[in-house]
């Protein structure tokens, strides 16, 4: 079941013809809507966001979060446009919100009538067929990734950009998502919807985190590796072990050349050898006990000072979390008022300017207590991350420390075995061959020593190279954001401009309730940060964050109702326009600012929201869809 050539050429369209509920094969709910504005009004708690949620869910969002009449419910069955072709989607409430979706190509009236012409689309696509939002994608024309169904977004994504829901919190600019969200994702899902990337960003933008976390890893696999090797991380390509071993086999042949003429020399000249052998063993000797007396006591001196770092730390994280509290109880409680002298508890004088602490009598407003707070909270990160940097760097000298003590004491044994060996034999040539002989031994481990270290040194290798690689690649895909930040830039600037002007006429028609409304300047948006503001400010009053949000979430709406290159597929909810702070005056007046601004508009589309304080006069229009909920009624009717 795929759309048709014309449907193809189509700008994404969507809307719903009706919405139908099940309850073990029963209807709980059924009602129909129409192109253009829809308002579903009632009392608050009539369950009006039961059916939004509802909706929401069934046209391919994962919803988990279900309430007592929701999880009652079996089926959601929805008749839509895509394309302006009929469609019927069918899904199954299950606990965890991931249910597949079965599609019928038709209206609900043909959909009951016929039981064998529905096609099941998993929520993951399997090796015989694509997912549901793969399929909705085609169907509505719009652009996935060609080869990889992993990089695609999915209906779930692009549906929070098309719905303002209620539990979300007012400072996000699109529907939250506990589960499946970063900033990568957001900005994806805006770019997308607005027109300005066909994916191609995103994707670079997902390769890159993960090229760098790869790149990162590696850097620290190294590192190890390094720590791990201590003294003798010199020798750490194959070329280098091949030149020691080279020299090893040529002072073994020296050594064996010489061994083979110790049998002709007179026993004078072997006693003056032997003399100057056991002088340079004891001058080895004391070189060496002289070294490791100086490395035990370096480590030493660093265990006892990575022992107060680590205390300090611990101090310091103490007091952190000391200041924090501090911080709360001091917005909570506000400024203390001492009445004596925490020192010597003599009576203080209690006619001081407001504003001047009582103690010291120093300037003192609100604002000079917060900055106090964040002097100390920033001066305490700094000690704390100055400490970690601390710790590790002793972790590693340690370990240095304790690779070079090895190697020294393998070498003060091999000497003493060597010097015992010398006093012990008492044939001078034998004593010499025997010299010699343990001077190849330590050789010829050596160089076995370095062909162990074969593996590792490949193993290293291997990770330089990808390591290399990984930049050149980090490099290369910086590169292609900049270019393709660069091709968008006009377009991102058009796109941005027309919503900041619309929303500024949105939020500068509420009625004069928030003072900053009536001057608005400048309505800025970012969907990576998930956040928006009102010249430069993103907290106002609870009613004015409500008015704030579905304000710019509408500018969204009517621009790309308007644009012929935006993918918003001209569909939106809105789930209760007011808070509960709100008056019936501003809520109304909104609703009839919404109302103008969809009529002004001239391509179709469908916006469907919700008020628990309908506009007397909308509630005569034909905006209105279903009855007036009052209280103690429900949207959804259970037997």
């Amino acid at each position: 079941m795929t759309a048709s050539p014309e449907t193809r050429t189509t700008r994404p369209f969507l809307s719903v013809q009706r919405l139908l509920v099940l309850k073990s094969g029963q209807t709980v709910y059924d009602q129909g809507f129409q192109l253009g504005v829809n308002i579903i009004r009632g009392d608050n708690g009539t369950g009006k966001t039961t059916i939004m949620d509802l909706l929401y869910f069934a046209l391919g969002a994962e919803l988990a979060d279900w309430n007592e009449d929701q999880e009652r419910c079996d089926v959601t069955m929805v008749e839509v446009l895509l394309n302006y072709r009929p469609y019927v989607l069918r899904r199954e409430i299950v606990e965890s919100g991931k249910s597949a979706m079965y599609f019928y190509e038709g209206t609900l009236d043909d959909a009951s009538k016929d039981s064998e012409h529905w096609l099941r689309y998993p929520i993951i696509r399997s090796a015989d067929t694509h997912s549901y939002s793969q399929q909705l994608f085609d169907l509505l024309n719009l652009p996935t990734h060609k080869t990889d169904e992993r990089k695609n977004l999915t209906m779930h994504q692009i549906l929070r950009l098309m719905y303002v829901d209620q539990l979300s919190e007012t400072t996000r600019l699109i529907k939250e998502d506990k589960k499946f969200d970063n900033e990568s994702m957001r900005r994806a899902i805006g770019e997308y919807m607005l027109g300005i990337d066909d994916l191609e960003a995103h994707n670079l933008r997902q390769e890159l985190i993960l090229t760098n976390r790869a790149f990162d890893s590696i850097t620290s696999e190294l590192r190890a590796i390094y720590r791990f090797l201590g003294s003798d991380n010199s020798i750490l390509r194959d070329h280098q072990i091949d030149e020691e071993i080279m020299r090893l086999n040529l002072e073994i042949s020296q050594l064996e050349a010489e061994r083979a003429q110790i049998r002709q020399q007179k026993y004078d000249v072997l006693d003056e050898k032997l003399r100057e052998r056991i002088q340079t063993i004891n001058a080895a000797l004391e070189e060496i006990s002289v070294r490791e007396y100086e490395l035990i006591q370096r480590k030493d001196e660093i265990s006892t000072e990575l022992v107060d770092t680590s205390l300090f730390l611990n101090s310091l994280i103490e007091r952190k979390a000391a200041l924090e509290q501090s911080w709360v109880s001091s917005d909570v409680i506000g400024e203390l008022v001492f009445k004596y002298c925490p020192a010597c508890l003599t009576p203080l004088d209690n006619h001081i300017d407001e504003g001047h602490c009582v103690l010291c009598k120093t300037d003192l407003t609100a604002n000079d207590r917060h900055y106090s707070y964040i002097q100390m909270a920033n001066e305490i990160n700094f000690q704390v991350n100055e400490s970690e940097k601390l710790i590790e760097r002793f972790h590693e000298e340690i370990d240095g420390t304790n690779s070079d003590l090895v190697t020294i004491s393998r070498r003060m044994r091999s000497l003493k075995d060597e010097y015992i060996e010398i006093g012990s034999n008492a044939d001078q040539v034998d004593l010499m061959l025997s010299q010699l002989g343990s001077e190849i031994g330590y050789r010829k481990n050596e160089i076995e020593t370095f062909e162990s270290k074969r593996p590792m040194v490949a193993q290293i290798d291997n990770l330089v190279e990808r390591k290399e690689s990984l930049n050149e690649r980090i490099a290369q895909l910086q590169d292609q954001l900049n270019q393709l930040s660069e091709m968008t830039k006009d377009r991102h600037t058009l796109v941005y401009n027309d919503i900041e002007q619309k929303a500024k006429a949105i939020i500068a028609a509420d009625g004069g309730y928030e003072n900053v409304f009536e001057g608005v300047e400048e309505v800025t948006l970012d969907f990576g940060r998930d956040k928006m503001f009102v010249n430069g400010r993103s907290k106002f009053s609870a009613s004015s964050m409500t008015i704030m949000k579905n304000a710019i979430r509408m500018a969204i709406f009517q621009h790309c109702v308007e644009d012929d290159l935006a993918r918003y597929p001209r569909f939106m909810m809105l789930d209760n326009v007011e808070d509960k702070g709100m008056t019936d005056d501003r809520s109304q007046n909104f609703q009839r600012v919404i109302v103008a601004a969809c009529d002004s508009l001239a391509n179709d589309y469908q916006l469907i929201f919700t008020t628990s304080m309908i506009d007397p006069e909308l509630n005569r229009s034909e905006y209105v869809v279903g009855p007036f909920y009052k209280k103690g009624e429900h949207t959804l009717q259970f037997m």
